[in-house]
Order: structure tokens, then C-alpha cells, then sequence
């Protein structure tokens, strides 16, 4: 396989198209990448002239990248952001077959993004900003071939490195606040399920993450914003219509793919700067899993930078906070 990876490149339809021109200080451009069936949008904003682009790797997998432009739009006063839809997520398009919802294409995906924003900004360093689901994206791109040569740093936020990691924490979560509030059937419950190697292909996760949510692990709603909604209705090219007609995204990936999800090794392959971001109250990815990546992390320079005041979305909650060390990071 490794001695046909560089000529990809000629294998697979790539499709650009320039909906608007770049002024010389900025630019506002919206992309299409066509691929394995996807036809995904990255819009491209913010400010070219720093030669630093922030390319925002969303969670799901499908949700979207240009709903939460609410909240990142600061940072293009700075730098130029990518906010790039998945395949079968956000605002994407296309005849995707559901066999192609695995790890290996989604980080594929990411490779030919990454390719065709630095042919677009040769002179652009890239750095990721990936979320939950996205932190997943990114390690399987950054431990595949040199992928992590074509970018300068990454910013990881709720996210995990290992399927199996992330439910032992998440049920520890779960018992220790069953215990703290008092709840006995969730308590029961945690106990009579542990989670196992031998059993993580058949563990029930979304009765585990029901409980989570029901203890309050992520309590935050974009929804509870208003001008988040507004900006979602009338301000975002994403749609609901778009959003919510690929259900299979999460159906195949949560039955199948997920299971098999496991880096925990490869993470010493990595050298470029990290950056762990994490809201500390996080239920859904508790801060636990960022204190076992910074542990594996052993070649890569990283720092850890914890939101008290957040769940699962520091971007949301402390949203100033977020976008100053989004900054500090990359400059």
C-alpha cells in the first residue's frame, strides 16, 4: 500500500471551485473537495496575511464546521480558518456508500484537505483544531505515512485516542457521580456493566452515554443560544435539511467502526507541537483521557490547558478564553 500512496493523487477526482477571490490581506473562498463519492465544502475566512491557517476538524461524526463559525469567527482577525463538512456530515453532499465511513477514509479525506489547502496557501503553516470526534480524525491522519510533515501543530479538544480508554473513564465518570448524587439504579447499573477488552465489541456505550448525560456530564445546548440559532438559520451556509439527512453517519459508525478505534500506541510517532484543550467538566471525554494522552504523547512537544468552567465545548462556554489560546498556540 505504501508504494502506491503517492500516486493517489492521480487515482481520485479532486474538484476545486473559487467562489470568490482573495484580496491581499484576506480571503473568503469557499472550496469543494470531491472524493470516494463526498462532495465536502471548506469554506476558507480570515486573515491571509498571517500565513497561519487553522483548520477545524468538527465532532460527530456529522455534525458540521461552519455552525460553529459562531464561536471561532474571532479567531479570523488573526488567521484564516478552514471549517471543513465531512463526508455525510454538515452541509456535504454526494452518493456516499456507508462502507466508506471508517477511520482510514475519514483521515484519507483529511490528507486531500490538507493537500489542497497548502496548493491553495503554499505559504500558509497549517495547524488543526479538532473536536471530539475530530481529535479522533486527527490522530488516525497524523499517524498514517508522514501525514504530520504536511502540518505544523495540532490543538485537540475533548477528544480520545482509544475507544476502550475512553469508556473505562467515562464509566468511572458515571459511578463516581451516581455516587455524589446519589443516584442507586445509575450506580447498579455502572456496576453490573464494566467495560473490558474482551466485551468492548458488544458493550451497550449509548445506554453508558444516556446515564452520562442524565448526571449532567454536558448539560451545555447550542440551542439555548439564541443568536447561536439565529446565526444557524439565517448566517450559516450549513442547513438543517443538510444537517440532519445523513442518519447513517452515526448509526454505522456507532454499531460498527467505533469498536475498533485504538492509537494508543502510535501516539509516540508523533512530533509536532500538541496542544490539549479541556473543558474539566467535561462527562462525555473526561479530562482523564487528556491526562493519558499527555502521558503518551512522549516525542511531541505539548502543553495542556484546562477550561473550568466548561463541558464538553470550552469554545462555547469560555469562548473568548478559547480563541486567546487558539492564538497563543499559533503564534
Amino acid at each position: 500500500m505504501k508504494t502506491l500512496y503517492p500516486y493517489l493523487l492521480f487515482l481520485f477526482a479532486l474538484t476545486l471551485v473559487s467562489c470568490e477571490k482573495d484580496d491581499p490581506g484576506t480571503t473568503d473562498r469557499t472550496l469543494f473537495l470531491r472524493h470516494k463519492g463526498a462532495d465536502m465544502p471548506i469554506w476558507v475566512r480570515g486573515n491571509l496575511a498571517s500565513n497561519k491557517l487553522v483548520l477545524f476538524l468538527h465532532g460527530g461524526p456529522g455534525d458540521c464546521a461552519m455552525c460553529y463559525r459562531h464561536y471561532l469567527k474571532n479567531l479570523e482577525n488573526d488567521v484564516a480558518v478552514a471549517y471543513w463538512d465531512q463526508r455525510i456530515a454538515g452541509s456535504s453532499s454526494g452518493k456516499v456508500d456507508v462502507k466508506t465511513l471508517t477511520y482510514q477514509q475519514f483521515g484519507e479525506d483529511a490528507y486531500y484537505v490538507v493537500k489542497l489547502l497548502k496548493e491553495q496557501y503554499p505559504n500558509a503553516q497549517i495547524y488543526l483544531l479538532a473536536h471530539s470526534f475530530g481529535v479522533e480524525l486527527a490522530w488516525q491522519f497524523l499517524t498514517t505515512h508522514d501525514n504530520q510533515k504536511l502540518v505544523s501543530g495540532l490543538m485537540a479538544v475533548n477528544g480520545t485516542f482509544s475507544t476502550y480508554r475512553w469508556l473505562v473513564q467515562m464509566r468511572e465518570w458515571v459511578l463516581r457521580e451516581a455516587r455524589q448524587q446519589n443516584k442507586p439504579d445509575i450506580e447498579k447499573y455502572v456496576e453490573a456493566h464494566p467495560v473490558t477488552r474482551e466485551n468492548l465489541a458488544t458493550y451497550e456505550w449509548p445506554e453508558l452515554y444516556k446515564r452520562m448525560l442524565d448526571l449532567g456530564g454536558n448539560p451545555v445546548s447550542i440551542y439555548d443560544d439564541k443568536a447561536f440559532v439565529i446565526n444557524y438559520l439565517f448566517a450559516s451556509p450549513n442547513t438543517a435539511l443538510a444537517q440532519f439527512s445523513h442518519p447513517k453517519a452515526y448509526t454505522e459508525y456507532g454499531d460498527y467502526e467505533i469498536q475498533r478505534y485504538e492509537k494508543s500506541d502510535q501516539l509516540k510517532t508523533v512530533r509536532i507541537p500538541v496542544a490539549l484543550f479541556w473543558g474539566q467538566k467535561d462527562g462525555v471525554v473526561p479530562i482523564e483521557i487528556g491526562y493519558e494522552t499527555r502521558e503518551l504523547l512522549v516525542n511531541a512537544p505539548k502543553s495542556f490547558v484546562t477550561f473550568e468552567e466548561s463541558y464538553h465545548e470550552p469554545f462555547i462556554s469560555e469562548t473568548d478564553r478559547f480563541v486567546a489560546e487558539v492564538l497563543k498556540f499559533v503564534k
